[in-house]
């Protein structure tokens, strides 16, 4: 059993904070994954050393050390990281596993392990979690059950993973975005021909938009939603390059604002309608690979093997 190993005082993780912008340290080498609760209370990560670190928020003019915890179980590195709605944390490695977790105690609920390679990313709807990998599967797990209630196949490793309101969408080396509907046959709803060059390592989904990132350094944007015709709009986002380094960098969408990581060092955001690049904010010294963002909160991870914590807004 995995127990949440608590910090002692002394200890020298730190949160290095400069205004309302906090350095938090204590990932040995790449920091692969980042998110935040429901609550915005903790945030977790988690990276190539095989460690979940949970930190309690600090606030501005708050000092101290917030890592509180840290679980450790998975065999290789994490790859993302996901909150549920019951509290319990779920993970994916590249140890071809998925795992969830009570978060107060470190124990591990469940470990997922039908798939047969690399666990890419992992995604939630509710209670459900929706994992892809290099096998080409899609896998809907329900909490409560060691095997998959869906299962999904396709002809090419896929990187990335968005679910949402009982459909999931899944893309990867092939640049086609194919989206499922979890309670129906296992032929796709439909599939976008996305337009990218190349390798499409995020995409991220809310009521109104797709979003698909690809190591030809450009976002691209679609309509979610179940309808006949062409998906593509015709906007596309650039300014964050990927680099050589082929790092699943990801994206985001919040409130009409698309949040990317970038081998520049930068969180790059646009505007979803304008297009307009609002801003690339700077802080990292390695590629940007996770972001997640939660009221007035932005955390990004790096190579650097460190964690930016800013907060955004009063």
């Amino acid at each position: 059993m995995s127990l949440v190993k608590r910090r002692r005082q002394d200890e020298t993780v730190v949160a290095k904070s400069r205004d309302d912008v906090f350095t938090l340290e204590g990932h040995d080498g790449t920091v692969m994954a980042a998110k935040f609760d429901r609550e915005g209370r903790v945030l977790a990560t988690g990276g190539m050393d095989k460690k979940i670190l949970l930190w309690s928020l600090p606030h501005v003019n708050q000092r101290g050390a917030p890592n509180y915890g840290e679980i450790t179980g998975h065999k290789s590195a994490i790859t993302s990281l996901r909150w549920l709605n019951s509290g319990l944390l779920a993970s994916s490695s590249a140890d071809s596993t998925v795992a969830i977790w009570d978060a107060e105690t470190g124990k591990k609920i469940r470990k997922l392990n039908k798939h047969s390679m690399v666990v890419n990313e992992i995604d939630q709807d509710s209670n459900l979690v929706a994992s892809v990998g290099d096998d080409g599967f899609v896998q809907i797990w329900d909490t409560q059950s060691k095997d998959p209630v869906s299962s999904f196949q396709t002809d090419y490793p896929l990187i990335t993973v968005a679910f949402h309101r009982g459909i999931v969408y899944a893309s990867g080396i092939e640049p086609v975005i194919r989206a499922w509907d979890i309670k129906s046959s296992t032929k796709p709803l439909f599939e976008i021909e996305t337009m990218h060059t190349d390798t499409i390592t995020s995409i991220a989904v809310d009521d109104s938009n797709l979003i698909s990132r690809s190591n030809d350094d450009t976002l691209r944007i679609y309509d979610p939603s179940v309808v006949e015709g062409t998906h593509i709009r015709p906007q596309i986002y650039d300014g964050a390059p990927s680099g050589g380094e082929n790092l699943p960098i990801r994206a985001i969408i919040r409130e009409n604002v698309i949040y990317s990581g970038s081998s520049d060092n930068t969180v790059t955001s646009w505007d979803v309608t304008s297009k307009r690049l609002l801003r690339k904010t700077a802080g990292h010294s390695g590629t940007v690979i996770d972001i997640d963002e939660h009221m007035g909160k932005l955390a990004s991870t790096s190579v650097d093997g460190k964690v930016i914590l800013r907060y955004t807004s009063a």
